[in-house]
């Protein structure tokens, strides 16, 4: 299997559960760099497109000017029914593909915060084997109305939508962050901490730095989605 990531900063992803979880199943993994201009890869080149988070809002494609083309490419893949898995500001620019809304979250959510699964959650293939809530890090400032045909799988005090799919379509879309190891967290409030500003659900550079010591591995979330997903989108496409 064949996996290809769209990247919207220049961080080094290449130690992140998703890195992981590829290298322990055999799988190949690419990624673009789209925010250094490169352009997406060809239709025949991967099996899975993960979208993948970034510092940019939905609306920026005059600062960004390759969002237009990556939005055209990500409406090109649903027509193609790729398998897709959206990340954070991924998920968002899928949403607004399938004809949902993206805008300024009422609040900021950045840190160590639980996830809860709704009912339609705790039955779906995406969280089986994960329990009911779960802690998980997190970093937006926008968030998305839910799109039509599509089910909201979880969701955290200030932010709705934090997973869902989409009715007859191998899709999954994520608002947390369960690619972010230990090791990344603790990296990004020391390089980024300074700029957060601090609010009910924005822990500050300190704190998450504590949290970060004491958090279990993350590892095991990232690694259940994307066996689920693998299982379920695996007979998904054998019936198509």
């Amino acid at each position: 299997m064949r996996l290809h990531l769209l990247q919207h900063d220049p961080i080094d992803y290449s130690r992140d559960n998703i890195a992981i979880w590829s290298r322990e199943r055999g799988y190949e993994i690419a990624e673009t760099y789209l925010c250094n201009n490169e352009k997406p890869p060809s239709f025949d080149e991967f099996d899975w497109l993960i979208i993948m988070g970034g510092s940019q809002h939905a609306w920026d494609e005059k600062d960004h000017p390759w969002l237009i083309p990556e939005k055209e490419f990500i409406s090109r893949s649903l027509e193609q029914e790729k398998i897709i898995l959206g990340i954070c500001f991924g998920t968002q620019l899928i949403a607004e593909a399938l004809g949902g809304e993206v805008f300024p979250n009422k609040e900021p959510e950045i840190g160590w915060f639980d996830v809860s699964l709704t009912p339609e959650g705790e039955k779906s293939f995406l969280f089986r084997n994960i329990q009911k809530s779960f802690i998980t890090f997190h970093w937006h400032t926008d968030h998305f109305s839910l799109p039509p045909c599509c089910t909201r799988l979880a969701q955290s005090e200030p932010t709705l939508n934090q997973a869902f799919v989409c009715k007859d379509r191998p899709l999954v879309g994520l608002q947390f962050h369960p690619e972010i190891t230990r090791d990344m967290a603790g990296i990004f409030a020391r390089k980024y901490g300074h700029e957060w500003v601090k609010g009910r659900f924005v822990s500050g550079r300190e704190i998450v730095l504590k949290q970060t010591e004491k958090i279990p591995d993350t590892y095991w979330l990232m690694a259940a989605i994307l066996d689920n997903m693998n299982q379920e989108f695996k007979k998904w496409t054998a019936i198509k």
